[in-house]
């Protein structure tokens, strides 16, 4: 048959033999080829070689460069696949060794435990060898040329200069050395920046955009992983990709083994590892330059062309309507995708996408700017890495049983800014599950409600001072009472007894006892913003002195107590105040020495401030009085010490602190008009320096009245409710020859009056009394006779500040508790006055 076949070719046309010998030769020459360059080396390795392999004792760690799909990747089950884990397993085997493979996050980690000798084989390494001295490196052994990728229904073959002259528009991600590789040489192009390379082939795909530039085993991913089905490779260019073996510079023989095992891989090899990893439709043209066997392919399925042609024709009409079909799902795919992608990014509140394991696949910009992250830090890291310590590990235990259970979760938790301060959110996290039913991954919504916990936990502050104000005011009038009743008892008891005796000096000092809990009323009210604060001369240095011998008592022995008062010091100032800030600078010295002792420094010092000097306190030039409180205790962080006087921050402990001391501190003296500075370090100890400005007791404005007591006449209603009172104001008026008619009820005091208005030269009534104020006794008795004149007195009241002296006849207002000289005189001056 076959001698037949040979003798009528030798009698046909010579045309049809050469066609016959061509496709004899395109038959055999890929077998030729396929067992010509599939041939290899039997061992290309020297015998020192395999004896250096031949001790390995442990796998060779290999380290995945990061984000290189298809290049090399680890799957979710922990397998080394990728066009290069290819190679990798090829050397492996001709080596007879095994590979550890692991996966730093970044380039940036791969490279440091490269340095640090922790990993032994970089398998891609696409940088500059030059940069990196403690690698070895091989030649490149895979070279990737970047094609251009276009639709289908562009049908031209395409280059960077035709799509240039034709000024097309070319598609290209933002951040890639290809798009300053395309700006430098081809400036005539229109580059449209996309999001990544999946957009930029979406676009191209929808004809949105002509082409893209891309290396063909990305494509094929992103195509296949996506199924993208209406590109094709229109084109390649000159901008190209190598990738090489790094080795520890510490293993030259090793680098030596690899280079060899990579030689030995035949261009068979090669092309079936790149063809299992490329599966694009390419440009006849262009694939007629770059495959070998194009050629034999093209005559190959020639023959079968005219055969298929026909059913071609009605297949691809079908084929066309299934694209086209397929592509408007796609674009409405995007289209609601792109909606809600949108929707996502514009929300107010941050918005998060986790999968089962805790990884973050999506992130809103609302959480980036509450965060402070970036998209690229916190993409495809932990969800630990955001979340903050107050909650026991039960609490995310019992979230997840939540979600598992399909069940949305409510609650609020605590995040982490990159700078490390926690944020307070309230979250919703919901679940998402597939068509099976297995959850697949945690949508979670969180809204920033620190400012809101913040201003809760204020109001809190703010309405226990309310709370201590109302009850200060509450016991103010009834303590103020019985103190303006001791001393006036002891006022009276004084004049009777002999001077230097036992009992005048237990009366006065009963005196002193009720001025300080007078003192102490004041100071309540002050704090409660009940009364305002009484300016008088004090020495700081006696005050200081005082305040010291009462921590002597309440702090621990292992605190010394050092003092250094000078002479002179005086400031105008309300003296409780001034009190409860050395107090409350010593207190807070205490308990920063509480745990192993220490030296407490209270020191005072007149000083000058200059101009200079003044500029930085913000004060103006003088003298001034320096008050410093200083301890060697624990110290205050540089990031506490900015905070430090802010209204309700605290380092203690909960329950131990309202955060309210050091605020009111600098609030007194700032009302002073002085200045408070604080300089201290952690394990330093602190200290606080206090200014205030000096005064001799001579203010501009401050009178005092020096008109001596002497006896008068009179008739005088006295009206209190307290019959102690009454008792005593009456026996000291009584006493300087007044006639005193006493009440104790208003009511009957006012008829008293009306019957016989013109009996009386002047009244003397109390504020807080039941059935009638004093203020409206007052009103009544000026509506009956203006001319008299009225005293009004008063423990406490939160009407007495809106009574101004002069109104309804009331000609002069006494705070109790006063003395019974302070009664006396202002009686007098008011009769004198009237008459």
């Amino acid at each position: 048959m076959i001698s037949k076949l040979f003798s009528s070719l030798r009698k046909s046309n010579p045309v049809y033999l050469v066609l016959f010998l061509l496709l004899v030769l395109c038959a055999t020459l890929p077998v030729y080829l396929y067992f010509y360059e599939n041939t290899r080396l039997t061992d290309p390795l020297s015998d020192s070689e395999r004896e250096w392999l031949a001790k390995l004792d442990r796998p060779i760690v290999l380290a995945v460069t990061p984000d290189t799909r298809p290049l090399e990747f680890v799957d979710a089950q922990g397998e080394y696949h990728g066009m290069v884990a290819d190679y990798m397993h090829r050397v492996a085997d001709d080596l007879n060794i095994e590979f550890k493979v692991v996966e730093p996050a970044n380039m940036q980690e791969l490279l440091r435990l490269a340095e640090q000798r922790k990993v032994d084989v970089i398998a891609a390494f696409a940088g500059n060898p030059a940069n990196t001295d403690f690698m070895l490196f091989t030649n490149p052994y895979l070279e990737l040329s970047t094609a251009i990728l276009a639709n289908r229904s562009e049908k031209e073959p395409l280059t960077l200069s035709v799509m240039s002259e034709k000024e097309m528009d070319l598609a290209l991600p933002k951040g890639y050395d290809v798009l300053s590789y395309v700006e430098k040489f081809y400036p005539n192009l229109h580059v449209q920046t996309t999001y990544n390379y999946l957009a930029a082939l979406l676009h191209v795909s929808f004809n949105e955009i002509d082409a893209t530039i891309i290396s063909l085993p990305q494509a094929s991913y992103f195509i296949e992983d996506k199924g993208i089905t209406n590109l094709r490779v229109a084109g390649y260019t000159d901008y190209r990709l190598y990738y090489r073996m790094g080795v520890r510079s510490d293993m030259p023989v090793f680098a030596d083994i690899l280079q060899k095992a990579l030689d030995s891989i035949t261009p068979v090899e090669r092309e079936r590892i790149l063809k299992r990893w490329v599966h694009l439709q390419q440009d006849y043209l262009s694939a007629l330059f770059s495959s070998r066997f194009i050629w034999y392919i093209v005559v190959s399925v020639a023959s079968f062309t005219l055969l298929a042609f026909v059913a071609i024709i009605f297949w691809n009409r079908t084929l066309r309507q299934r694209v086209n079909e397929r592509t408007r799902e796609l674009k409405r795919e995007l289209q609601d995708r792109t909606r809600f992608l949108a929707a996502l990014d514009q929300a107010e509140d941050g918005i998060f996408i986790l999968d089962t394991d805790g990884i973050l696949e999506y992130v809103n910009a609302s959480l980036l700017h509450l965060t402070q992250y970036t998209e690229e830090e916190m993409l495809g890291r932990h969800i630990s890495m955001l979340r903050g310590k107050a909650h026991p590990q039960e609490f995310f235990e019992d979230l997840w049983r939540v979600l598992r259970s399909g069940g949305v979760w409510r609650g609020e938790t605590v995040y982490v800014k990159k700078s490390g301060e926690e944020i307070s959110a309230e979250v919703t996290a919901t679940p998402v599950f597939d068509d099976t039913g297995k959850l697949i991954n945690i949508v979670e919504l969180i809204r920033d409600v620190t400012e809101q916990r913040k201003m809760e936990e204020h109001l809190k502050q703010s309405q226990k001072l309310e709370e201590l104000g109302t009850l200060a005011g509450g016991i103010a009038h009834d303590f103020n009472n019985i103190i303006a009743a001791i001393s006036g008892y002891a006022e009276l008891a004084l004049p009777a007894v002999e001077k230097g005796s036992r009992v005048q000096v237990n009366l006065e000092r009963i005196q002193q006892v009720a001025e300080r809990a007078r003192a102490m009323v004041h100071q309540i009210l002050v704090f409660s913003r009940r009364r305002k604060p009484e300016k008088v001369l004090v020495d700081v240095s006696a005050m200081a002195e005082e305040v010291l011998q009462l921590l002597r008592s309440s702090l621990p022995s292992t605190i010394a107590i050092k003092s250094e008062l000078s002479d002179g010091c005086t400031v105008m100032a309300d003296a409780s105040q001034l009190h409860q800030v050395v107090m409350n600078l010593g207190t807070n010295a205490g308990y920063a020495m509480r745990t192993n002792g220490g030296m407490l420094t209270l020191r005072t010092r007149s000083t000058q401030l200059d101009v200079e000097k003044a500029k930085l306190t913000g004060l103006p030039s003088g003298k001034y009085i320096s008050l410093t409180v200083e301890d060697t205790g624990e110290g205050i962080s540089a990031q506490n010490v900015r905070r430090i006087f802010d209204p309700f921050f605290t380092t203690k402990p909960k329950g131990e602190g309202t955060g309210m001391g050091l605020s009111m501190v600098h609030g007194i003296v700032t009302s002073m008009r002085g200045h408070i500075a604080v300089e201290s370090s952690e394990g330093m100890g602190t200290r606080f320096t206090i200014l205030l400005p000096y005064s001799s007791g001579e203010q501009e404005g401050t009178s005092f009245n020096t008109a001596p007591i002497t006896r008068g006449e009179g008739r005088i209603m006295l009206v209190d409710d307290e019959q102690d009172l009454v008792t005593v104001y009456s026996s000291a008026l009584r006493d300087l020859g007044y006639e005193v008619e006493t009440f104790d009820d208003p009511s009957k005091a006012l008829d008293a009056f009306r019957n016989a208005p013109h009996q009386y030269d002047l009244l003397v009534t109390d504020q807080t009394m039941p059935k009638l104020t004093g203020d409206k006794l007052a009103a009544a008795v000026h509506v009956l006779r203006p001319d008299v004149p009225i005293i009004l007195c008063s423990g406490y009241s939160d009407a007495i500040d809106s009574i101004s002296e002069g109104e309804g006849g009331i000609r002069s207002v006494l705070l109790k508790p006063f003395e019974l000289k302070e009664l006396a005189r202002t009686v007098q001056i008011l009769l004198r006055r009237s008459s």
